[in-house]
C-alpha cells in the first residue's frame, strides 16, 4: 500500500490468491509496545500515522521462506520535529516470513529521514561469491544514489556500510548518523549555489524553513525504476535522475484524508536535469561503467540484461537501445517515436527470442505520451518512427505563454501533473481564479514563499487570487513539487 503523504500506517497483506481473503497483515509501523516503537517519541502515536508505505512489488525466495520488500518515507515528509528518533521501519529493506508475515530482519537506509529519500525501487536477489564464499544476496537502489548490498539470510550488509556523522538541526531532531555504503554513488550527491538561494548543500544537510539546494533531491536517484543482475558479469544496471532540489520545512498539522508532508523541495527555475546509467558491481559497489543521459531516466525505466550479453533500455527521448553489458558500448538503437519509460521484457515463441517495450512516456521524467507496445525479433521488418518532442532538460514551466487569460486548471486535458494554460501574461490587477478538475489534490504555490498560495485544493475546489504588482511570478502545484506554472504579470 502507498500514500505515506497522507498520514498512513505503511502495511503488507497476504491474500489467498484462488479468494482473495486475507491471509495475514504486516504494518510497517510499530504500535506502542512493539518492536521499533523505541525509535518513535514514547507517549505519542505519531507511529500510527508515520508513513513507511510500500511502492513496490515484494520479492519472494522460495527456499528461505522470505518475502522481501522496501518501505516509503516517513510522515510528514520534511519535517522531523514531532516524531524524534530514527522512525523504525521508514526507509527500510524489510524480511518477513511468507506464510505468516511474522518479522524476521530489517535495514534502515535513511535514519529519521526528512529528505523523502524513502526506498521505492523493488529488490533484487541474487547468489554471488564474495572472498571466495558464496552468498544469498538481496540488493536495493535508492534515492540517496547507492546500492545497498545486503545479505538477504539475515540483512547484514555484504560489502559494508558504515555509519558516520551527519550535519545536525537540532529542531529537525536530525539523526547524529547515517549508513553510508562503501563504493560509489551513482548520481552526485553535492548541490551547486544558485541565484537567489543562501545555501547549497550535499545529502543530509539539513533544513528548516529556509530552502536549502540539495543533490541528491528527493525525486533524484532511483526512484520507482527497477534494477536489473546479471550473473555472467556480476554486475547491477542502475538508472538515476540528476536533480537539485531546494529543501524546506513548514509545518502542517494531521487532518484524516489530507495530505501531510510538512514542507516541500522543488528543483530551481532555470536548474539543470539529467540522468546517469550506471553498471555497478556487485563484489565491490563500485562502478564498473556509467553513461551521463541528457534526460532523466531514474523515475520509471529501467532495463533487462539477457544471457547473450545485451542490457536493453528505453530512453525519455523515444530511443530503445542495446548494449554491451560488460563494456556498456551502445551495440544499436531503435527510435519509437514515444516516450521509452518501461522496463523491457524478454521472451521466447516457438524457440524464437523477442524483446518488448512499451512506449506510454512518462509524466515524472517529461517524455512524450504514446500508446504503443513495441516486439522486436531478429527477422522484424518495421521502420522506425520520428523521434518525439524531447524532454526538458531545466526545471520550470514550458508551453507558450498565453495572453488575457484570467482562469487556470490543474489536471486538465487529463493530465493530472499540469496546469492548463502553465504560462500566462495578465494586467495588473487581474484575477486569476486557479480550479482543480484533476482527480488528486493540487494546489498553485508561490515558490515565492508568501507571494500567493491557493492552498490544498480537492477536485471541483477554486481560488481566486488578484495579481496587483507587476512581475514574474513562478509556481509549484505543493503535493506535487515538478508541476510547474508561471503567471506573468504587466
Amino acid at each position: 500500500m502507498s500514500g505515506g503523504e497522507f498520514g498512513v500506517r505503511g502495511r503488507l497483506t497476504a491474500l489467498d490468491a484462488k479468494t482473495g481473503a486475507i491471509l495475514w497483515r504486516s504494518y510497517t509501523l510499530p504500535a506502542p509496545g512493539e518492536r521499533g516503537s523505541e525509535t518513535w517519541p514514547p507517549g505519542t502515536d505519531h507511529s500510527m500515522r508515520g508513513g513507511a508505505t510500500i511502492w513496490n512489488t515484494p520479492a519472494l525466495d522460495p527456499d528461505l521462506g522470505l518475502v522481501y520488500f522496501v518501505t516509503g518515507n516517513c510522515g510528514p515528509d520534511y519535517d522531523g520535529a514531532m516524531r524524534e528518533g530514527d522512525n523504525l521501519y521508514c526507509a527500510s529493506m524489510m524480511a518477513l516470513k511468507a506464510k505468516t508475515g511474522e518479522y524476521v530482519w530489517h535495514f534502515q537506509q535513511v535514519h529519521h529521514d526528512i529528505w523523502d529519500y524513502d526506498a521505492a525501487s523493488p529488490v533484487v536477489l541474487f547468489d554471488t561469491v564474495i572472498d571466495g564464499k558464496p552468498r544469498k544476496g538481496i540488493a536495493e537502489a535508492g534515492r540517496t544514489g547507492w546500492v545497498y548490498i545486503l545479505d538477504r539470510t539475515d540483512g547484514k550488509p555484504l560489502i559494508g556500510i558504515d555509519e558516520k556523522p551527519v550535519p545536525q538541526e537540532p529542531r529537525q531532531k536530525t539523526a547524529k548518523t547515517q549508513p553510508i555504503p562503501r563504493g560509489d554513488a551513482t548520481v552526485p550527491q553535492c548541490a551547486e549555489l544558485l541565484p537567489g538561494y543562501e545555501k547549497a548543500g550535499c545529502i543530509f544537510d539539513t533544513f528548516w524553513e529556509t530552502p536549502v539546494l540539495m543533490q541528491p533531491s528527493g525525486i533524484g536517484g532511483t526512484n520507482w525504476s527497477p534494477m536489473p543482475y546479471s550473473p555472467d558479469t556480476g554486475y547491477f544496471y542502475v538508472p538515476g535522475t540528476v536533480r537539485t532540489s531546494a529543501f524546506t520545512r513548514f509545518g502542517d498539522k494531521y487532518v484524516v484524508g489530507l495530505r501531510y508532508t510538512g514542507g516541500s523541495q522543488s528543483a530551481p527555475i532555470g536548474s539543470s536535469m539529467y540522468g546517469t546509467f550506471t553498471a555497478i558491481d556487485s563484489t565491490t559497489n563500485k562502478i564498473a561503467w556509467q553513461h551521463k543521459t541528457p534526460h532523466r531516466i531514474g523515475g520509471g525505466g529501467g532495463s533487462s540484461v539477457t544471457a547473450g550479453g545485451l542490457v536493453f533500455r528505453g530512453d525519455p527521448d523515444g530511443n530503445f537501445l542495446a548494449l554491451d553489458a560488460k563494456t556498456g558500448k551502445e551495440l544499436w538503437r531503435f527510435q519509437t517515436g514515444f516516450g521509452a519509460d518501461a522496463p523491457p521484457v524478454v521472451y521466447e515463441v516457438d524457440g524464437e527470442q523477442y524483446v518488448a517495450i512499451a512506449t506510454g512516456g512518462n509524466q515524472l521524467q517529461g517524455s512524450a505520451y504514446g500508446d504503443a507496445v513495441w516486439a522486436f525479433s531478429l527477422k522484424g521488418q518495421l521502420s522506425p518512427l520520428w523521434p518525439p518532442p524531447p524532454p526538458q532538460t531545466v526545471a520550470g514551466p514550458t508551453g507558450p505563454i498565453t495572453a488575457g487569460v484570467d482562469a487556470v486548471k490543474a489536471g486538465a486535458n487529463n493530465v493530472e501533473y499540469s496546469f492548463a494554460p502553465a504560462r500566462i501574461r495578465i494586467k495588473s490587477g487581474t484575477t486569476v481564479t486557479f480550479t482543480n478538475v484533476g482527480d488528486l489534490p493540487h494546489s498553485a504555490t508561490s515558490m515565492d514563499r508568501g507571494k500567493f498560495d491557493t492552498g490544498v485544493l480537492v477536485k471541483g475546489q477554486s481560488k481566486a487570487i488578484t495579481f496587483a504588482q507587476p512581475g514574474n511570478y513562478y509556481y509549484i502545484c505543493l503535493p506535487h513539487p515538478w508541476q510547474y506554472g508561471q503567471v506573468i504579470v504587466e
